[in-house]
């Protein structure tokens, strides 16, 4: 039996793309700007750190609207998170992955120009892939694999020829490319 379609309209998918479009520009250019400048660094760490307990917090204020009650929220967090230890330490290795990626990025954004960080950090698209279809034994269709492989001859095209008009006419190509997976990845899902 298939899953029903949610009623979503274009406008709002247009609208979450702009934001998060929005959002990972903000934050490159911050955090370029901040490992940059000439005063005193900060610790990467502890700005992942925060950012993470941030998102804890959210999470758990999101579960406890979701539950409605005091009662039914702590049942939720015995029974999901502290009655099951196994799924727990299942959910910690990808958090120390991403963990690790976060100081990666601050270190990358130190010594990277912010427009060519940003481009190679497009590069988890192709890689995501490859682990969707070689892990899950998922298959992508034609129009997928092609936006796949147009992304990465943008990345490639960007860190070879550094001129500033190319930047932008690739810049434009990656972001086409990646609007175009994002649409694939909606109509088959």
């Amino acid at each position: 039996m298939a899953a029903p379609r949610e009623n979503v309209s274009l406008l709002f998918k247009l609208y979450c793309l702009a934001v998060m479009t929005l959002v990972a520009a903000a934050y490159t250019i911050a955090l370029r700007y901040t490992r940059t400048s000439d005063r005193e660094l900060y610790f990467s760490t502890t700005a992942v750190c925060i950012t993470e307990v941030i998102k804890l917090l959210l999470s758990v204020g999101i579960l406890a609207k979701e539950t409605g009650s005091l009662g039914r929220f702590k049942a939720s967090l015995r029974d999901n998170v502290l009655g099951s230890p196994k799924e727990l330490m299942k959910l910690s290795v990808p958090s120390l992955v991403y963990a690790v990626q976060n100081n990666m990025a601050f270190l990358a954004l130190s010594n990277l120009d912010a427009a060519v960080y940003q481009v190679t950090y497009q590069l988890k698209i192709p890689c995501t892939a490859l682990c969707t279809v070689l892990m899950l034994n998922r298959t992508l269709s034609k129009l997928q694999w092609i936006s796949v492989f147009m992304l990465c001859g943008g990345v490639i095209l960007v860190q070879w020829k550094p001129a500033q008009a190319t930047k932008v006419v690739f810049l434009q190509v990656l972001e086409a490319s990646t609007l175009l997976l994002w649409s694939s990845t909606q109509t088959t899902s």
